[in-house]
């Protein structure tokens, strides 16, 4: 039994979601409870919450549901960075690209907004993602935690946090 165990993805996620609360003083935390018209989408809301930041998550949401990438990119600043797992981009251009390829590949994607934690410029979102390969068939859904700031209303950092063996 090896004492030095690491922590896996789902604990990584929970610990760096919890940093950002502890650190964010103003920070306001949302669980489920209103559900956004003709989407699957999911926001809560509160009076507290910095509604700029919840419209460009729920933006967020339905640009990739409705697989519009132009809706995508224009929540990102010009050199707005993109990582996801295996994946670095930086541009509006290199998103936009690694978007419409996914398009390519997928349909059906909804997505469920459980949880946001944010202050004035930066925070942390939970959502499930669900999409169907359209080559296969196969369906498939995923819990992703996601780390962002923003600087004068866009998007200058996206991170995701997800296990691809799922």
């Amino acid at each position: 039994m090896n004492k030095n165990r690491l922590l896996n993805n789902s604990q990584i996620v929970t610990l760096i979601a919890i940093i950002i609360y502890i650190f964010s003083c103003s920070s306001n935390i949302l669980e489920d409870n209103k559900v956004a018209k003709n989407s699957t989408t999911n926001i809560s809301s509160s009076k507290d919450l910095n509604l700029d930041i919840q419209e460009l998550l729920q933006r967020q949401a339905q640009a990739w549901e409705t697989a519009n990438s132009q809706a995508i990119i224009a929540d990102f600043a010009e050199n707005g960075v993109f990582i996801a797992p295996g994946t670095s981009l930086k541009g509006r251009e290199d998103i936009k690209k690694a978007a419409e390829g996914y398009f390519k590949e997928f349909t059906d994607t909804k997505i469920k907004i459980t949880r946001i934690i944010t202050s004035e410029k930066e925070g942390a979102i939970e959502w499930t993602w669900s999409d169907t390969n359209k080559k296969t068939g196969k369906k498939s859904q995923i819990d992703d935690a996601i780390i962002f700031e923003i600087k004068d209303g866009k998007i200058i950092y996206w991170r995701e946090y997800f296990d691809k063996q799922f």
